[in-house]
């Protein structure tokens, strides 16, 4: 429930706010947007501190304090009366409440409370938080249009507490235990990280994940207007990607099973694979079956692909530093995912088209199915 609360008011209430402030204030949409940018950097960096806390503190005072400290800043943008005071607030608020409360630390702690049974907690993680979408777009809506951004603001906050409380009072646990030589908690977090990408397939496994994460975000900004681009209407083109959106919770239910036949390593190679035939159905797109094989191949996959790569991190980090570690991949990640959009975007003007920029986001993938392909090294 935590994972809904802070992924659907941080990332998707967003996108319904940005016009009624823009309309209400006359602040520009690149500004906002800016505000929002400023979020997904605050949460990458301070990824890294939460990390270290859950290894040393344990959960509670992670998700309490981010809890706190992130709703009292976006209180303070909801009643924002200068464009800085807003960007500083949602910015740093929404930051903060990324670092400690996204799956970056829901994960971590997830694996060591569900050390025997982690890929079905994982698929249950992951699968509640999907319902961050389909809940909040419309609650938000429904909010603004009846009270206003502001008003709506504070309301999100609010339920967010009741989101989050229940987890971050009732569980216990999440701090790294202790070696029989050097204690993991009195390790600098520097050195835990310094130590841990001298492995081989740790800096393997965490360039695929960014890279593949980073054409994900980009095919997931772009795509709307990419199946427009193949000849349907907005109306049409919005429907698909609802569908496509849909099929990311069947998507995550496949977890186990999926995981089972194949390893996990191998699971992510197939969902890699998949998602290249995906990106290539809508590249040939024209005839309306490629663009829905596009829809439900990247749907499906789009949904399993999260958690896998939270399960791999696992495996190959340890469970003893994951806090520390799986920070400061999410510190990477999010430089890629939000470099992506931008980037790839990029293709666009210049070729006047999305197929480009589809082929590219191919190519990635298939580069990151490489550097997933070498023999597994685990961190002790």
């Amino acid at each position: 429930m935590a994972t809904i609360g802070a992924y659907g008011l941080v990332l998707y209430a967003f996108s319904v706010f940005i016009e009624p402030i823009k309309a209400e204030t006359g602040w520009s949409n690149g500004a906002l947007s800016g505000a929002f940018s400023l979020g997904l950097l605050v949460s990458g960096i301070g990824a890294i501190f939460t990390g270290r806390f859950l290894d040393q503190i344990g959960s509670r005072p992670v998700m309490l304090g981010s809890l706190l400290a992130g709703s009292a800043l976006l209180l303070t943008a909801a009643s924002a009366g200068s464009l800085l005071v807003f960007v500083i607030g949602w910015g740093v608020g929404g930051g903060i409440i990324g670092a400690g409360l996204f799956y970056n630390v829901t994960m971590a702690l997830t694996t060591r409370l569900y050390d025997n049974d982690r890929t079905k907690a994982f698929a249950i993680l992951t699968f509640i938080g999907g319902l961050a979408s389909p809940i909040y777009f419309p609650l938000a809506g429904f909010l603004v249009e009846q009270w206003g951004w502001r008003i709506a603001l504070r309301g999100q906050v609010a339920l967010l507490f009741l989101f989050v409380l229940p987890a971050a009072t009732l569980i216990r646990g999440g701090r790294a235990k202790s070696d029989t030589g050097k204690d993991s908690v009195s390790v600098s977090g520097v050195t835990i990280i310094r130590e841990a990408f001298r492995v081989s397939q740790i800096r393997r496994m965490v360039a695929a994940f960014s890279l593949m994460l980073g054409a994900m975000v980009a095919v997931q900004v772009h795509h709307v207007p990419a199946i427009q681009a193949a000849g349907l209407s907005l109306a049409t083109a919005t429907t698909v990607a609802a569908i496509r959106g849909f099929l990311s919770l069947p998507g995550r239910a496949l977890l186990s099973p999926i995981v089972n036949f194949t390893g996990v390593r191998g699971a992510i190679l197939v969902m890699y694979a998949a998602m290249i035939i995906g990106l290539l159905a809508l590249v040939m797109a024209g005839p309306f079956i490629f663009i829905m094989g596009f829809a439900v191949i990247t749907g499906l996959t789009y949904g399993t692909i999260l958690p896998l790569h939270g399960l791999y991190a696992a495996e190959v980090f340890g469970e003893k530093r994951i806090g520390t570690l799986m920070g400061a991949q999410s510190t990477v990640i999010s430089l890629f995912a939000a470099l992506g959009p931008v980037v790839l975007g990029l293709t666009i003007d210049l070729t006047d088209g999305y197929g480009l920029l589809l082929i590219t986001s191919a190519l990635i993938t298939g580069l990151a199915m490489w550097l997933l392909g070498a023999k597994k090294k685990m961190l002790a």
